[in-house]
């Protein structure tokens, strides 16, 4: 049996502010959500929504958990970072190279997520979220694909990358030095 990832939930000080943001820079609408908070609902074959969910408690850290958004040229690049500054993320530094080709920015909340160059050929089969990525083992990815029954797509040099057998993001990790 596999499973399937129904949302991402995101703990939000503003959860209207924050699904606003997403909504915009997606081009996702806000769905009605029965429980408190507010959830996107994605209107491209993402097959994984958002759900902003209330919390009072400040973020802490870099999340282990963002966004990697494609581009297929760079001037959807542009217009993406573009976008997003304008409903109110802003660059951030989080030890990216000067030679590396994404955009690093944070969310109104400060939540990481990338903006990927269009040259990557790891994304080139996904849609616009191309990844979940987020630090951790080798052996947590295989942990990963197994409990949910979603195989390997990538698997070397310490990084492992799973994808649902439906397609949609790649949840991919890797081990930092």
């Amino acid at each position: 049996m596999t499973c399937h990832l129904v949302a991402l939930v995101v703990d939000a000080n503003d959860p209207l502010r924050l699904a606003l943001f997403w909504a915009g820079v997606l081009r996702w609408e806000i769905a009605d959500d029965p429980q408190d908070g507010v959830s996107l609902s994605p209107s491209d074959d993402t097959g994984v929504g958002i759900r902003c969910h209330p919390t009072q408690e400040p973020k802490r850290g870099q999340n282990q958990l963002h966004f990697d958004l494609k581009s297929t040229s760079l001037e959807e690049q542009r217009q993406t970072v573009a976008r997003s500054l304008l409903l109110g993320a802003r660059h951030i530094d989080v030890g990216q190279r000067p030679e590396e080709g994404h955009v690093v920015l944070a969310d109104p909340e400060g939540n990481e997520f990338c903006v990927i160059e269009p040259d990557n050929d790891f994304l080139s089969d996904c849609g616009f979220i191309g990844a979940l990525a987020c630090d951790g083992s080798q052996e947590a990815g295989h942990f990963w694909s197994e409990a949910p029954g979603w195989p390997l797509v990538w698997d070397q040099d310490q990084e492992t990358t799973i994808r649902s057998p439906r397609g949609g993001p790649k949840s991919a990790g890797e081990v930092r030095h």
